[in-house]
């Protein structure tokens, strides 16, 4: 346990280290961050001006994209590039083959990204809405307690449904497009692009029935207050009940992807 902490560090360090060595990563990202920020305030702030939010208020929604966007960081990855680049390379077999798993070190790759990508990302939006946007704070302690863990159980439905995506890359000869399809899934079904309080009904039934809204979206409408009492128990429980699903059906996956490798490899 204590050697795969440690090497756990290391590779954080090492990834850190790698995009800091390019200074023109830093600015690139800040002045992204920045402007991105900056383009959808102005989006927004003319919907809202028409009167067209309904009952959502423009502070709401950018405090959704805020925090939707810092708990990104942290969950989307490149994982069907790393291992569509692995599979062609070959060099897939020697990572499994490792003592430590290759899903470990596709979680380290992820976090040492995110951690370069927190300083030069999340936190200039971060700032700079708080200053000039202004972000709606939590009701009060429990439902920031509830939140947070609302939003890991959530990272881990967005990790485990884009590892089964990306296994993808074990069948096809192209891979490029795969975190496509990843985005596409949560932008459509998961309130990243949209909240999903601005879908007309036959949609939100049906994304509903997906597990992508419980991955960021439930998480935010704790955060705001959106869901209380008895609706957050069902949250944590469809949580729960989909980590559950998406693990059964990634370890299969993964278990096919093997037999895959032996084939080829054989």
């Amino acid at each position: 346990m204590a050697n795969g902490l440690n090497l756990y560090k290391i590779m954080l360090v090492n990834g850190f280290k790698q995009f800091a060595t390019y200074r023109a990563n830093i600015f690139a990202g800040v002045a992204s961050a920045l402007f991105m920020l900056a383009a959808r305030y102005a989006l927004w702030l003319a919907l809202f001006s028409t009167g067209n939010g309904g009952y959502v208020t423009l502070a709401e929604t950018m405090t959704y994209f805020v925090i939707v966007d810092i708990l990104m960081i942290w969950t989307t990855s490149s994982f069907g590039d790393r291992i569509g680049g692995d599979i062609q390379s070959g060099d897939i077999a020697q990572y499994i083959i490792r003592p430590y798993s290759y899903h470990f070190q596709l979680l380290a790759g992820l976090h040492s990204t995110a951690v370069a990508r927190t300083l030069t990302h999340s936190l200039p939006i971060l700032v700079a809405a708080l200053i000039f946007i202004g972000l709606l704070p939590p009701a009060n302690v429990l439902t920031a307690v509830f939140f947070v863990l609302s939003a890991i159980l959530g990272g881990v439905i967005y990790i485990l449904v884009d590892l089964i995506i990306s296994y993808s890359a074990f069948w096809l000869t192209d891979f490029w497009y795969i975190s496509w399809h990843r985005r596409a899934l949560f932008s459509l079904f998961g309130g990243t692009v949209i909240p999903l309080w601005f879908y007309p009904d036959w949609l939100l039934r049906m994304a509903s029935l997906l597990p992508f809204q419980y991955a960021l979206f439930s998480p935010l409408g704790i955060y705001l207050g959106r869901i209380t009492g008895h609706d957050i128990a069902w949250v944590f429980a469809m949580q729960i009940f989909w980590i559950c699903i998406l693990f059964a059906i990634e370890r299969l996956v993964w278990y096919k992807a093997q037999k895959k490798i032996v084939v080829q490899g054989g």
